[in-house]
């Protein structure tokens, strides 16, 4: 997919949070305008399908020239979700994928780009160039008990069984991840940022980056900053707030590198489902 720059600032890419990265060109991220390199993916999943048949709970998919590593556990399931007119302001366009976690306590579903093997981006704290990592989602309920939910980036290995959180606890598994999510400890509503290494104990930014309402779209996305080492938050296009540096030079900040991962564990009385637009994530080497 192309973006043009008068489609960004609405559905799409949010001009604040991506200045000085030029929009990507079939899916690539090319050269910065003043000659920087940059590594980067962007997925609007219009050319996602599963690319062999799962076996034990895994599931492989592809699109856009991205591969997949899935784990859908019993009734859990990754889908395209069908284009729908209703609600009318945040309806499914083409190119949506669902993620359902399954009806049974502690089912999967969790999905991760590279395969689940190729890590791109990091964001060490002595050595990473500038990083950029935006999504738009939407979720089918906000309410006590509702699926735990994560998307943004983590370590190898995340899409297996109990490969990104823990069975019947909110405690996210030993890898290292940058990104948003919403448990039953986190509240009903709030979502929330969070960031954890390899040994680590799971940190938790004290802010909340955005007051989640049901199946309803909202873009949220990160900035680390190489000259400050700080790490930016957006929330529909707009700064919301800031991690210090002081967080990003200590544990449990992530110190390897990693990937896309969306995922969705049921822990509660209700089967729900996270809808995701688009990805991105883009970094300068």
């Amino acid at each position: 997919m192309d973006l043009m720059w008068n489609e960004l600032d609405t559905r799409l890419l949010s001009p604040k949070l991506w200045k000085g990265f030029a929009p990507p060109i079939n899916g690539v991220f090319p050269n910065t305008a003043n000659g920087n390199k940059v590594v980067g993916l962007f997925d609007d999943f219009t050319g996602f399908g599963r690319c062999c048949p799962a076996s034990s709970g895994l599931a492989y998919y592809t699109s856009n020239g991205i591969s997949y590593r899935a784990f859908e556990d019993d009734d859990g399931s990754i889908t395209a979700a069908v284009p729908t007119t209703t609600p009318a302001v945040d309806a499914n366009g083409i190119g949506v994928i669902k993620l359902t976690g399954g009806n049974t306590d502690n089912d999967d579903t969790v999905l991760q780009a590279g395969g689940g093997s190729m890590m791109p981006f990091n964001v060490i704290y002595a050595t990473a160039k500038e990083l950029v990592f935006e999504c738009r989602v939407k979720y089918s309920s906000i309410a006590d008990g509702d699926t735990d939910f994560f998307f943004g980036l983590f370590g190898a290995a995340g899409a297996v069984n109990n490969g990104w959180l823990a069975d019947d606890s909110a405690a996210f598994a030993d890898n290292d991840l940058l990104g948003f999510t919403r448990t039953l400890s986190t509240g009903t509503s709030a979502l929330k940022f969070v960031y954890d290494r390899v040994g680590g104990t799971t940190g938790t930014h004290a802010t909340t980056v955005h007051t989640m309402v049901a199946d309803t779209y909202f873009k949220v996305g990160f900035r680390w900053k190489q000259q400050t080492r700080k790490t930016e938050i957006y929330t529909n296009g707009e700064y919301v707030t800031a991690v210090a540096a002081s967080v990003a030079a200590a544990t449990p900040w992530p110190t390897l590198y990693m990937n896309f991962l969306a995922g969705v564990k049921y822990q509660a009385t209700t089967q729900d489902s996270m809808y995701i637009d688009w990805w991105a994530c883009a970094q300068m080497l």
